[in-house]
């Protein structure tokens, strides 16, 4: 049942109460009212007889009665019931609409939460310039960008891109606080969009969070381009390419005939996100990510994690327990559980109140794994507020966005909403060169339109996983 519903729902059961009340009727029924069993009253009559106080009475069991009953009902409370669903129908469309971001959004911006944790991250209030509206300008001339899978990179391109991206976020780090495309003012717009500290325009309380319903995925999408454009800027490069990391492909496979992916293991943390020497470094993170050797636990049992104590204990499986709970888990994400609404998440609109708890809004991709995954890494990664400071929150997310790509590949009526509310969906984000971007979900849907693509991989060490025949399994 929907919002709306429950409330038009409500509604009547009030608006009947209150009718009910002033006629100066009582019912005494059940299954609504159970009076009290009076001596040698037989139990069945308890839940049939009933009387008004005008004098009327009868019993339910008499089909004359009963119908009396229903007319009564039908004469004054029918007219009731028409006037208050049409008046819901019209407060559903008047405040059903997609959220929007504004100069004025940003202007009320206050200190957020999250679970409890005081957030004060707003960005300036006052945007400085135009707001230009966004448009894809892809050049269809030309070749679409490969985002590559990070543990297949060898040789002489693994040494060009790694010097690359060091020198990139040595620029960026570099950038002073004031820059919107420095890494800490990036890290700010997160911590802003994720912790309620955006309210929605004309309200003062109905505060805005990208995560937790069906704006997760294509926000994130949009966070990650612009990152990767600045990125580009600041290395004068525009075919530069933030390339992902492959951590739900944890088997590694022979290629088809004339294949060109990667069928190489992803499950490990890329080791130049480990350097402590170079940009892309970051020490606030768990043990776990620094154990070369160690798969990641996308699968941990988020019912045991409570952000306010820290990291949790994860258990310490094998390679061989891992690789399987992995496959497993990716498997009931992408396929066994996503139909388009479970996928997604929970629709998020003008007038819908933030929702707090995962499992009432996030969508099964964002559950698993990249709760999960978020969890795993620690330290920095651990909470919206401060997940961008780490590099590694990238390319992570880089593969997250290719996992819906790959979702809307697999078939099974898997399509993106349709619901104007959430391509209508409006964002503001600071571009390569500063400047403030009006961007809608729509624009955000078609990678081609965006200029890129995601290098083949081992998708079909999850989407053929079955429990009882893998290699593992109990």
């Amino acid at each position: 049942m929907s919002d709306f519903t429950s409330v038009a729902v409500l509604s009547w059961s009030l608006g009947l109460r209150r009718w009910w009340l002033s006629h100066g009727r009582e019912l005494i029924t059940s299954p609504f009212l159970v009076q009290p069993k009076a001596p040698g009253r037989s139990p069945a009559s308890n839940f049939i007889l009933f009387s008004f106080t005008d004098g009327y009475s009868g019993d339910l069991r008499d089909p004359t009665t009963f119908l009396d009953v229903l007319n009564i009902m039908a004469s004054i409370v029918a007219p009731v019931l028409f006037i208050q669903c049409l008046l819901s129908i019209l407060l559903t469309t008047t405040l059903a609409a997609p959220i929007n971001i504004t100069r004025e959004t940003f202007r009320t911006c206050r200190p957020g939460n999250w679970f409890g944790n005081p957030a004060d991250c707003c960005p300036p209030k006052v945007i400085k310039g135009p707001i230009v509206d966004f448009c894809p300008q892809y050049d269809a001339t030309k070749p679409l960008r490969v985002r590559k899978a990070l543990q297949c990179l060898s040789g002489h391109e693994l040494k060009t891109y790694t010097r690359k991206l060091e020198k990139g976020y040595a620029l960026m780090r570099a950038l002073p606080d004031s820059d919107p495309r420095s890494l800490k003012r990036q890290n700010e717009i997160h911590c802003a969009y994720g912790t309620g500290s955006f309210i929605q325009d004309g309200s003062t309380n109905l505060t805005i969070d990208v995560h937790i319903n069906w704006h997760f995925l294509p926000w994130h999408r949009m966070f990650v381009y612009f990152h990767e454009k600045i990125l580009q800027k600041l290395l004068g490069d525009p075919e530069f390419s933030l390339h992902f990391w492959n951590f739900d492909n944890s088997v590694t496979a022979t290629p088809r005939h004339g294949s060109r992916g990667c069928y190489k293991a992803g499950h490990f943390v890329p080791p130049m996100y480990n350097e402590p020497s170079k940009a892309t470094f970051e020490a606030n993170r768990s043990f776990m990510a620094f154990e070369p050797n160690r798969p990641v636990d996308i699968a941990f049992d988020l019912s045991q994690l409570n952000p306010l104590l820290g990291l949790p204990i994860f258990p310490n499986n094998t390679v061989e327990e891992q690789t399987r709970m992995n496959r497993e888990i990716m498997h009931r994400s992408m396929i066994t559980l996503a139909n388009t609404t479970s996928f997604f998440g929970k629709a998020y609109r003008v007038g819908d109140a933030r929702i707090l708890i995962p499992s009432a809004g996030s969508g099964t991709i964002e559950l698993w794994p990249h709760n999960t995954l978020h969890a795993y890494i620690g330290g920095w990664m651990m909470q919206p507020t401060t997940a961008p400071i780490d590099p590694l929150f990238y390319p992570f997310h880089a593969n997250m966005e290719r996992l819906w790509s790959v979702w809307r590949k697999l078939g099974y009526g898997n399509d993106d909403p349709t619901d104007p509310d959430w391509l209508d969906a409006t964002f503001l984000f600071w571009d390569e060169n500063a400047v403030m971007r009006r961007v809608k979900v729509r624009d955000f849907v078609d990678l081609n339109a965006l200029g890129y693509t995601f290098e083949e991989v081992n998708d079909a060490s999850w989407i053929f996983f079955d429990n009882s025949t893998s290699p593992g399994a109990p």
